[in-house]
């Protein structure tokens, strides 16, 4: 039997004739487009696309599925408008999953989802690094990352930039950068800042490490070297003061996650929608800039 999750990459790739088209209109990075074509390829053993320089080209079979395909793709999209769920009669449980360190950028997000879909039990699952789940194991996820997981569906919702941060006693005593000693909080993505330490700095004096952002931000707060942390935290923080960011800063994203094959759940669909309809409202106050907001920029 086909996966119809296959065939809907096979559309999209076909209708925009790109893979990077076909990654934007699906949420994915573009390994996971060129893999569920070569799955679609290997399952009917035949070649769909022609692969070219300007991008891919529907062979002759691959027109032929194209045009049984996408009166399949019509009827489908139509049912969906038709049986569009009533919020206030959605029931059942979602399990959210966030990073241990997004409280703050949350707190306004499911506040919304409770408010619109007031039957839902909502179950929050926290953890330091995304990167010992899987998106199997939660409904719809919200990770701030550099690399959202391969098996994910991701949407970019925002973006913050990080910057060094320290006590103001510690930077009376110890003025050259050289000399810092660094609290990492350690993950297995590039928002690792054990990972961003040793790419601005050569041999870095890291003193502490943790797998939580608390920690580092904590640790640093009472005078314990220097961290990255945002700028709300930051800047907030009276104990705290940023060093040069101008010179020292990085950049990462923050994404709604899901399974591929949660594509297809009401719920999710729905939770989705609205977070995506009113994602500026709901970064406000946030570390986050809404992904919208920048593109207008």
């Amino acid at each position: 039997m086909l996966d119809w999750g296959n065939l809907e990459y096979f559309i999209s790739c076909a209708n925009h004739g790109t893979l990077s088209g076909c990654a934007k209109e699906m949420g994915v990075n573009h390994s996971t487009v060129s893999r569920k074509i070569e799955k679609l390829e290997k399952e009917l053993a035949i070649k769909l696309f022609e692969r070219r320089n300007s991008g891919y080209a529907l062979t002759v079979h691959g027109k032929d599925l194209y045009k049984e395909v996408q009166k399949i793709d019509f009827k489908i999209a139509a049912l969906k408008e038709r049986f569009i769920p009533n919020p206030d009669l959605m029931d059942g449980k979602l399990v959210v999953y966030k990073q241990g360190e997004g409280g703050n950028n949350m707190t306004n997000i499911i506040t919304k989802l409770r408010k619109n879909f007031p039957n839902l039990n909502i179950h929050i699952m926290n953890h330091s690094d995304s990167s010992d789940l899987t998106t199997e194991m939660y409904d719809i996820g919200f990770v701030g990352t550099t690399n959202p997981p391969e098996d994910s569906i991701a949407t970019l919702l925002g973006e913050l930039n990080m910057h060094i941060y320290g006590s103001k006693e510690y930077f009376k005593k110890v003025k050259n950068i050289d000399d810092f000693e660094w609290v990492t909080y350690i993950r297995k993505d590039q928002a690792d800042t054990n990972f961003v330490v040793n790419s601005f700095f050569q041999n870095p004096n890291i003193i502490i490490s943790s797998n939580s952002y608390q920690d580092a931000h904590a640790f640093v707060s009472s005078g314990n070297g220097v961290t990255f942390l945002t700028d709300l935290d930051g800047d907030n923080d009276p104990r705290l003061v940023p060093f040069k960011k101008d010179d020292y800063s990085f950049k990462i994203g923050f994404y709604l996650i899901q399974h591929e094959l949660s594509r297809s759940n009401p719920i999710v669909r729905a939770v989705k929608q609205t977070v995506l309809e009113n994602i500026e409202e709901l970064l406000k106050g946030t570390n986050f800039v809404a992904a919208s907001s920048l593109k207008k920029n």
